[in-house]
């Protein structure tokens, strides 16, 4: 048989997990939010029984390599879960028709075809005797395997907060990221502050314009939110679909309509959306190439409330996506 390499597997692994009927087998050590929302949502819809096999790991968590916000979703889902201390393969199968093995994970930076940055991946398509054996290889690791719960999951993720983590330079002679700095500030506070994500609805020049002194943005009018003094927000630009800033809430929220149409917004936008925080901003990059909201495993609907907690390692993912923009595309 003439292998068939895969360059970005996105488009390969969701056509064959999509068809599987019988059993869909998946390992992979790093599993971010945005895939693992999809695979949750074709878990739900797939009359196939789902494992997946991974390394819950708290420096990956703190690192934002692995989602809990996602692992959680398998979960509800119905998908069986099970960790293995030395994984590293990267392994996918579905039913007897499909199977891919190669250097990615399951990270929309991995699978790639997701409109972010991608990294330089290499795959190979199985054929039917080599899925087979494959398959035997992941029942003996899923033996081994101890049972992923919501408590593991919940425990885990308080050490995670406890670990020190980083972005680095690179080692090369090579531009550093951007806001290297500011990044590891951010990461360093995540660990005890509240944690969220906030829609605004601007046209994406008006929501990068908005972003500088004085900056601030308000709330629904269903009620006081519940935005603290100190709680880092990131920014999502809804016209854009991107998130593109952090920012630290500077003061309590105040019901103030008066002030949102101050600003030249319609008096009837000042009494939907009353609750004013005051906000500096941390770190900021165009909309245009700011962190996909289908990376962090959020959809534009699931912030029609506005904002939503969000986890340490969907907050560490954005916080090292943005600090990695290019120096030309990036904005101090």
């Amino acid at each position: 048989m003439t292998e068939t390499l895969v360059l970005q597997a996105h488009d390969e692994l969701s056509a064959g997990l999509a068809a599987a009927h019988s059993e869909v087998r998946l390992a992979s050590p790093y599993m971010g939010a945005g895939v693992l929302a999809r695979l949750a949502q074709l878990a739900k819809a797939s009359s196939a029984t789902w494992r997946v096999l991974t390394k819950l790991d708290a420096a990956a968590i703190a690192h934002g390599s692995l989602s809990t916000q996602g692992l959680r979703q398998l979960l509800a889902a119905g998908v069986e879960l099970r960790s293995l201390s030395q994984l590293h393969a990267k392994v996918f199968l579905g039913d007897d028709a499909f199977g891919l093995i190669g250097s990615a994970n399951l990270t929309d930076a991995g699978l790639g075809g997701t409109g972010g940055k991608s990294n330089v991946e290499l795959g190979v398509l199985l054929d039917g005797t080599q899925q087979q054996e494959a398959s035997k290889h992941f029942d003996g690791w899923w033996g081994s395997a101890s049972i992923v719960t919501e408590a593991d999951i919940d425990g885990v993720e308080k050490l995670a907060k406890n670990l020190p983590t980083s972005v680095s330079a690179p080692v090369v002679d090579a531009e550093p990221p951007q806001f290297l700095e500011e990044a590891n500030r951010l990461l360093a506070e995540a660990r005890s502050a509240n944690l969220w994500i906030k829609a605004v609805y601007q046209d994406e020049a008006a929501a990068d314009l908005a972003w500088g002194a004085g900056a601030w943005f308000s709330s629904s009018k269903r009620g006081r939110p519940s935005f603290q003094v100190g709680d880092l927000v990131l920014i999502y630009a809804k016209d854009a679909h991107r998130c593109s800033a952090v920012v630290e809430v500077t003061d309590s929220p105040r019901r103030d309509p008066a002030f949102v149409v101050s600003d030249g917004r319609p008096e009837e936008e000042g009494e939907r959306w009353p609750w004013v925080n005051d906000v500096t901003v941390r770190l900021k990059v165009p909309s245009a190439v700011g962190v996909p909201l289908s990376h962090l495993g959020f959809t534009g609907q699931s912030l029609q409330g506005g904002h939503k907690r969000l986890g340490h390692s969907e907050f560490a993912l954005a916080v090292r996506y943005l600090a990695a923009t290019p120096a030309g595309d990036a904005t101090s």
